[in-house]
């Protein structure tokens, strides 16, 4: 591997991850992007301001493929995947419409991401998922939303409304994809139970997550 070259997709458990962007309308207070100094568990995710393209992405995965297969593609890297929703979405037409190989028109799609991208783009945008990603996970991490702001610390264009815009998002995903998941992280300061009572009425399934400080590295 040659390590002068940013990594755009990355092995983790049994997927394998695309480093989209690393733009993002947060700088939540868990991120570890500063701390691990762009490094996620030996991969350097620093695009250094070079977003890859859509077919870059494929190919990279393609290859992935051919050496060892993956259960499922997460669009999760340093950023918010949803900064890039064409990109992103263009990668997944291009796996649902077979024109992929050998990745499989059915394999999973995953998005991981902060549930912001209403407000970003200002418009609904879960509709345009719809047939392309199989589940979302939203980092909602709390139900109150003085909170959500002290901890995501979204910038100010999308600050005022922006839990508002989350809970939309977690709204429209759970009636319009297959699978959403409402995520918290575990930092001893959350009511968990409030939060996982929101993530029910919002129609998402409630997951609390340890720290990535915390996890123990593969």
């Amino acid at each position: 591997m040659d390590t002068n070259k940013p990594t755009i997709v990355y092995r983790y458990r049994d997927g394998l991850y695309v480093n989209l962007t690393n733009r993002c309308p947060t700088a939540c207070v868990f991120c570890i992007k500063t701390a691990w100094k762009m490094d996620y568990r030996g991969s350097d995710l620093n695009l250094g301001g070079a977003e890859p393209a859509p077919a870059e992405i494929i190919a990279l995965a393609k290859k992935e493929w051919e050496a060892s297969q993956f259960r499922e593609l997460v669009f999760c890297g340093f950023g918010e995947p949803t900064m890039r929703l064409e990109a992103m979405l263009a990668c997944a037409r291009l796996i649902r419409n077979g024109r992929a190989e050998p990745l499989p028109r059915n394999l999973r799609i995953r998005l991981n991401t902060n549930g912001l991208a209403n407000a970003v783009w200002g418009r609904n945008v879960v509709p345009e998922m719809k047939g392309l990603i199989d589940s979302v996970h939203v980092s909602l991490n709390t139900a109150d939303p003085a909170q959500w702001a002290a901890l995501m610390r979204p910038m100010e264009p999308w600050a005022a409304t922006g839990f508002e815009k989350v809970k939309e998002f977690i709204r429209e995903a759970a009636l319009l994809l297959p699978e959403a998941f409402a995520t918290a992280v575990d930092s001893g300061d959350v009511d968990l139970e409030k939060f996982k009572e929101l993530a029910a009425r919002l129609g998402a399934e409630p997951r609390v997550r340890p720290r990535l400080e915390e996890e123990g590295k593969k």
